[in-house]
């Protein structure tokens, strides 16, 4: 493959993704493709990746793949099952197979994924929710309980994680004096 055809293979998705966005910003975006922007998103910056040195890429990548995961599972559980929302977590599975990280980071990117997943279907559920102006309809009470109560233990262990990492990463001091 010669480095033109590379250059090709590397900016189609990402143009894909931008297009894709634009052409479905114009009527409103369908919440069983929301799953597949983050797709998208996580395909670019995986291929950005072998050709540019990105910080935070895997951790980027398994975000998007947890947001696409737990949003599309929600809503499928919420409204009814299409193949657009388990072809999209299928393919979310199998770019997370790719990605090897463990740890501190991995914890707080995954969870901070299901979060905003969770978090993400108030404007799922809303008629017209994911289309500008937001709307300011009211979501009914029983889909507003289930997203609160998904998403507070989420939060929790966001926060001990985050305050775990600080205290280990305060320095142990010896006393002199003794």
């Amino acid at each position: 493959m010669s480095d033109s055809q590379k250059k090709v293979m590397l900016y189609f998705p990402i143009g894909l993704a931008i297009l894709s966005s634009i052409f479905l910003y114009l009527d409103g975006i369908n919440p069983n493709e929301i799953g597949l922007f983050s797709i998208f998103a996580a395909i670019s910056i995986r291929l950005l990746a072998t050709e540019y040195e990105i910080r935070w890429g895997n951790e980027i990548q398994i975000l998007l793949i947890f947001f696409t995961i737990s949003h599309n599972i929600l809503y499928s559980f919420f409204t009814d099952f299409s193949f657009i929302l388990i072809l999209t977590m299928f393919l979310g599975i199998i770019i997370f197979a790719s990605i090897r990280i463990s740890g501190d980071l991995f914890s707080i990117s995954s969870l901070l994924g299901i979060l905003l997943g969770t978090q993400s279907m108030k404007l799922s559920l809303i008629n017209n929710g994911w289309s500008l102006p937001i709307p300011s309809e009211t979501l009914d009470i029983l889909y507003l309980n289930w997203i609160k109560f998904l998403s507070a233990p989420v939060l929790g262990a966001i926060i001990f994680i985050s305050i775990r990492i600080l205290v280990s990463s305060i320095p142990e001091t010896t006393d002199e004096s003794e």
